[in-house]
């Protein structure tokens, strides 16, 4: 017995998570494998990254583990706040305050982390821009800027000197 079926092979692709279910229709209708190249560059990832997402080796979302700094967040937005009349420039300067004054014992490098991750923390320290000076000019002959020198005669139009 003879089955005819009509299978619709127009298949839209917009995401990665799209690719699993590609794979489904695939291997029941016994189609061949994609073109993992072409799927990449309208996907704008590449092509080994489709392949995986297409095999369904996609990784697991992993469980935030709590940090030892965690403990020291609500000192930490303290002492940045407005409030504190300590003024941390430096994320080293504020480490090395809260290792002595708190007993905070994590590596620095640890510690830059979680400022990065924490967005206000970021935000105190990030660089201010500095505001351009503004030049002021003044017409000519209104101002005279010179270097005082000793034993120096000036004349001025008067006809007067000045020693």
């Amino acid at each position: 017995m003879i089955l005819n079926m009509k299978i619709n092979t127009e298949i839209e692709i917009n995401s990665v998570k799209d690719l699993g279910k590609l794979k489904i229709l695939v291997e029941v209708n016994n189609l061949g494998k994609p073109n993992f190249s072409e799927l990449g560059r309208k996907l704008g990832i590449d092509r080994r990254t489709v392949k995986k997402y297409y095999e369904g080796n996609i990784q697991k979302e992993r469980k935030q583990k709590k940090s030892k700094i965690d403990d020291y967040y609500d000192t930490i937005r303290s002492l940045l706040s407005a409030e504190n009349k300590q003024i941390f420039y430096y994320k080293s300067h504020l480490y090395r305050y809260l290792v002595r004054e708190h007993g905070l014992q994590c590596s620095r490098s640890n510690f830059n982390y979680f400022i990065l991750k924490n967005n206000e923390f970021t935000e105190y320290f990030k660089s201010k821009s500095k505001k351009d000076a503004i030049k002021s000019e003044t017409p000519f002959g209104k101002q005279a800027q010179f270097d005082w020198k000793e034993k120096l005669k000036f004349s001025f139009k008067d006809g007067s000197k000045m020693i």
